[in-house]
């Protein structure tokens, strides 16, 4: 069998204009879905290892909302493309060019994710690409002068390409006509153990990364590295529940890849011991936000038809240093007018 290709679209009430779902299935029977609303990463079926006596099911391993009418707002940002800017920009302002750019705020006095109407929240246009060996969703979108206080007009494109095998290339470029910051990223929530079979705090997780960013007490980085011992050493892989409650709310934080690493490894593993399902990560970003989904809270139905609770699901979002429009000592994040940025992280599946 070779790859299919199917589209849907949704009428959904709360949303301002049709949800367009892409279905990729590869011929190992990987199933990804992608939508228009946020060039998002809705759902990923990952076969089931085949038994003796039958054919194999599938298991859905992206937590999603059960009802898309939540889309409409999102609040824990599943599935979608996180831009101009992801993780958090104190105060919403920064200096460029001995000015002060403001930016609208959505999240106390500060910017999350690219502000209350981030790339996230906007329908993207897409074409698909089909070839013998892959196929390829290619997301495009034009952000305008101003948009949620960022100067200039980006241009993003995303393209997804799924291979023969369990991988899924995520490969981002973006160009702007004045200089401005960006740093993109995807916010899909991985429970590689099965939506709705437990949580993540049994799932092994190893992270190549000796530094964490130190936060303050709103999350964002101070600018400040410190070596990622105790509770954040994932060097050697740890169970994520072994120290979590050593922390106030769970790990939502920066993990500084090693600038040495073995680019052929992945930057992160996470193994789930009852399934024996793996999901490597590799990205050529500086780092890695680990998110455990503290902030879920089981007051809405996911797509199995249960509370999203706390820890159900996590997230590995590759990306530049968060803030790092106020920390001269991280690695920029400004785009210069003309030069293109280019990402590209690659989400690997498998069995341990």
């Amino acid at each position: 069998m070779g790859f299919v290709v199917t589209t849907d679209t949704l009428q959904v009430a709360a949303l301002k204009r049709p949800l367009q779902l892409i279905q990729l299935t590869n011929p190992a029977g990987l199933t990804v879905t992608l939508s228009n609303l946020g060039a998002g990463l809705w759902s990923v079926l990952m076969p089931d290892l085949v038994p003796e006596s039958g054919s194999a099911e599938k298991t859905e391993l992206l937590q999603n909302y059960q009802d898309p009418s939540h889309f409409a707002r999102n609040p824990y940002y599943f599935a979608v493309t996180i831009g101009r800017v992801a993780n958090r920009i104190g105060a919403a302002a920064y200096m460029q060019q001995g000015k002060v750019i403001g930016l609208l705020a959505n999240e106390g006095p500060n910017q999350l994710h690219g502000g209350p109407d981030g790339l996230g929240s906007r329908f993207w246009s897409f074409d698909i690409d089909q070839q013998k060996d892959r196929v390829s969703v290619t997301f495009r979108i034009t952000s305008p002068e101003g948009d949620q206080g960022f100067p200039g007009q980006l241009d993003v494109q995303l393209r997804y390409t799924l291979l023969a095998h369990h991988e899924l290339v995520l490969e981002y470029s973006a160009v702007s006509d004045k200089d401005t910051p960006v740093s993109l990223t995807n916010h899909a929530y991985w429970a590689i153990g099965g939506v709705g079979k437990g949580t993540v705090l049994e799932q092994q997780l190893q992270l190549d990364a000796d530094f964490i960013l130190v936060l303050d007490k709103q999350l964002i980085p101070t600018g400040e590295l410190v070596p990622a011992v105790g509770a954040f050493d994932f060097k050697a892989g740890k169970r994520i529940g072994q120290d979590i409650s050593l922390l106030e709310n769970g790990y939502d934080h920066y993990f500084v890849l090693n600038k040495d690493r073995d680019l052929s490894r992945p930057a992160a593993l996470v193994r789930d011991p009852v399934s024996g399902r793996t999901l490597q990560l590799f990205t050529d970003q500086s780092g890695i936000q680990f998110y455990s989904g503290n902030f879920l809270d089981g007051s809405i139905l996911g797509n199995q038809g249960r509370p999203i609770e706390k820890y159900a699901a996590l997230c590995l979002e590759p990306h530049g240093y968060p803030n790092a429009v106020n920390k001269a000592n991280f690695p920029t994040a400004l785009l210069k007018a003309g030069q293109l940025y280019r990402q590209c992280s690659r989400f690997v599946l498998g069995y341990s």
